[in-house]
């Protein structure tokens, strides 16, 4: 057990804090002779850290004298359901939908690690605990929040409140008109253990509630209890915000919920397409995927515009009735190529907007995602130093030494870890891209024949 927790050690001082905190500190080692035996929670857990995370893993342990890694699955043994129903008429806040469930919730590389923290939070029943999931509309920061409360629910565990911010204000605004603040309070202290708060970035400018919300926050963490908040902006980019909430929501696990890659919305269009009774053709998932960037709302949106017209039509669906929805929804085809994705890539993987690479900001995280973004499409892609010049609208000088000074951070190998799994990441989904481009073109030739 010592030799698992060195070789946890080592981990935590290469991987990101929020990335070890969640995939690799709440597992148990066992050392066997020469083998280490990782035990994990389910296959999900299992099929992730070794796609992910094998090769770091085998690196770590050789250093500690092991020759290999095994993992096993056992399961944590769920609580059994207590017999008293969710009664949501007694409780402060909105009835959650009960189509919002993990069961339904698309995981792919923009939100699995907002998923694992909110599956484990229910599953494990983590206490303490203070998360932040950030991101544009339609990206299913409500979906995930209303997921922990039902199946919170669904275990007979009803000590969890949902409200939205604009909910939160109201209720606040009603108990303090009647001048009964105390007991709205008592109501929070004494029956909710899972504070469920939906877009906090409504309460901007709301500086008394602010204020409250503090109290309660504070209240909250002091006894071991978990708060759950969605916002459109990280803390930081919260305009006309406390600074005592703003401190302490930076205090927890900040998690962004990116836009879907072309592997996750494939999987997306699927999943929506089945729930309505089709199985789409595979040229017609691979069309709609390469060609729906928006959010989650926006796919979900043209399955059901797509499942609509072929029922009116009485025809199957076809790449032609999907061309016709494209072409009707306004959206061009897909004109994306390589630079696209290795921006689109880079963005999601450091959590920056594709705004941000194009701005003048000097942010550390951003000035690295230029610094990346530059070196691949010099070295990997082969671009002119004039082309990408004019890409990020600066002088040869600049992009050479922004070039340098990557390959100087690559001369560390923690980063070079991080960074090769960013270049895995762009060479898998060029592969997807490839696959489509070819047989698009492929039926474009069949269709003119």
């Amino acid at each position: 057990m010592k030799n698992w927790e060195k070789v946890k050690g080592k981990l935590k001082e290469i991987l990101p804090e929020s990335i070890f905190k969640v995939w690799f500190d709440p597992l148990k080692g066992i050392i066997e002779k020469e083998k280490l035996i990782i035990e994990v929670p389910n296959e999900f857990t299992k099929n992730w850290l070794k796609t992910n995370y094998e090769k770091l893993l085998n690196q770590t342990v050789q250093e500690f004298g092991l020759k290999k890694i095994e993992f096993i699955v056992k399961e944590i043994p769920k609580a059994e359901q207590l017999l008293l129903p969710y009664n949501p008429v007694s409780l402060i806040g909105k009835k959650l939908s009960p189509k919002y469930t993990f069961e339904d919730f698309v995981v792919g590389k923009c939100n699995e690690l907002a998923y694992s923290v909110c599956y484990q939070i229910v599953e494990k029943k983590l206490k303490g605990y203070l998360v932040y999931l950030y991101g544009n509309f339609g990206l299913g920061k409500t979906h995930l929040t209303q997921a922990v409360g039902n199946s919170f629910f669904s275990k007979g565990f009803s000590k969890v409140y949902y409200l939205t911010a604009q909910d939160f204000l109201n209720y606040m605004i009603k108990y303090l008109k009647s001048g009964m603040l105390e007991i709205f309070k008592e109501k929070f202290k004494e029956h909710c253990e899972i504070l469920l708060l939906d877009g906090i970035h409504f309460l901007a400018g709301k500086e008394y509630t602010q204020n409250e919300l503090i109290y309660l926050l504070d209240y909250f963490l002091d006894n071991n209890k978990t708060v759950i908040f969605t916002s459109l902006k990280p803390p930081q980019e919260l305009q006309k915000m406390e600074s005592g909430l703003c401190s302490r929501l930076s205090s927890g696990l900040i998690i962004k919920l990116n836009s879907p890659d072309f592997i996750t919305r494939k999987k997306i269009i699927k999943h929506k397409a089945k729930k309505l009774g089709y199985n789409f053709p595979y040229e017609v998932v691979e069309y709609l995927a390469y060609n729906l960037k928006g959010d989650i709302r926006q796919i979900e949106s043209a399955v059901l515009g797509l499942v609509a017209r072929a029922s009116v039509l009485r025809e199957p669906v076809s790449l032609i009735l999907a061309k016709e929805l494209i072409s009707e929804l306004g959206i061009k085809e897909g004109t994306e190529h390589t630079v696209d994705l290795i921006i689109e890539s880079t963005c999601r993987f450091l959590g920056v907007s594709k705004e941000d690479i194009f701005s003048s900001s000097r942010k550390q995280n951003i000035s690295l995602a230029r610094q990346i973004i530059m070196y691949i499409l010099r070295r990997k892609v082969k671009k002119s130093l004039k082309e990408i010049g004019k890409l990020f609208k600066k002088e040869h000088s600049t992009v050479i030494y922004n070039i340098k000074a990557l390959e100087k951070k690559l001369q560390d190998q923690r980063f070079k870890i991080k960074f090769d799994l960013l270049m895995k990441e762009i060479s898998q989904e060029l592969e997807e891209r490839n696959k489509f481009s070819i047989n698009e073109r492929i039926n474009d030739s069949f269709y003119s024949f």
